[in-house]
């Protein structure tokens, strides 16, 4: 196979794995924005004739679309700060220092990730309770954070990993104490992971749905991934254009991620900060 050929073989995979990939998010966007009569019809309509906006208004003003969204971002971006904070910190700690039980300490965080949520549901449940935290957002700030930090902590591990220790012993031979490395070397050079790990942490939290579904009751507490689902109707007809229009209102805060912090992504990934 000569070389043009074979890259025109990737070139089409590769546009054949994106359209897999995006057409759910074209359907998505599209039927949140056709009328209730187009978006059953047979044969389907692959590009919307006419457009409307009523599902999105019937989104805020019948479902509380709004509260529930700023419920979320309250969440995410108060998860994403906190874990950002605590991990920054001790993954500087687990890459820079030598001390009895480091091992341990790393493969019981990477042992912590593994545990499937759902069995910790039942304990967070009983303390949250006994604590009067249950239907709080305060307490699912506590939870994520929880849930976030191993991951996040062995990110920020091999972050700090990929730097030379030469710099850090300058620094050190300059007079530099380790908290002034930490902030003046070893922070700037970690934006990128910070980017990256921020952007997990947000979206772990942002799409989180079984926790938030036991500790939280009230309408007024209820997160985004929570409130889509309540749309699906069992004893009557789903509204699919309502319930379209929520889901694309969902998939804003990723796109906006994506498209404002690229160029940091990708010198997160490049520079082996989710490596294993």
């Amino acid at each position: 196979m000569s070389q043009k050929t074979e890259k025109t073989v990737v070139s089409l995979l590769l546009g054949l794995f994106a359209l897999y990939f995006l057409f759910p998010i074209y359907w998505t966007v599209t039927t949140s924005v056709k009328p209730k009569g187009s978006i059953i019809k047979l044969p389907p309509e692959w590009f919307p004739h006419r457009f409307t906006w009523s599902n999105y208004a019937e989104v805020f003003t019948q479902n509380q679309i709004g509260r529930v969204f700023l419920n979320s971002l309250l969440v995410a971006s108060a998860t994403t700060v906190v874990t950002v904070l605590v991990t920054a910190l001790g993954g500087y700690g687990f890459s820079r220092f030598r001390f009895r039980g480091r091992n341990l300490w790393i493969y019981t965080t990477i042992i912590v990730r593994m545990i499937p949520g759902l069995l910790l549901i039942i304990p967070y449940y009983l303390m949250f309770q006994k604590a009067g935290l249950l239907d709080s957002l305060f307490g699912l700030v506590i939870v994520y954070v929880a849930a976030a930090i191993p991951l996040a902590i062995y990110l920020f591990i091999g972050f700090y990993n990929e730097m030379p220790g030469e710099i850090f012993e300058s620094a050190r031979i300059d007079g530099c104490s380790e908290y002034g490395a930490f902030f003046r070397i070893a922070l700037p050079l970690v934006v990128p992971g910070i980017v990256v790990t921020s952007i997990l942490v947000f979206m772990g939290a942002w799409n989180e749905f079984s926790l938030s579904l036991i500790l939280t009751f009230s309408d007024g507490k209820k997160l985004l991934p929570l409130a889509i689902s309540s749309l699906v109707q069992t004893q009557k007809d789903t509204p699919l254009g309502t319930l379209a229009a929520a889901g694309t209102l969902a998939m804003l805060p990723a796109i906006a991620l994506s498209l404002t912090t690229q160029k940091y992504i990708v010198e997160g990934f490049t520079a082996g900060a989710v490596k294993g």
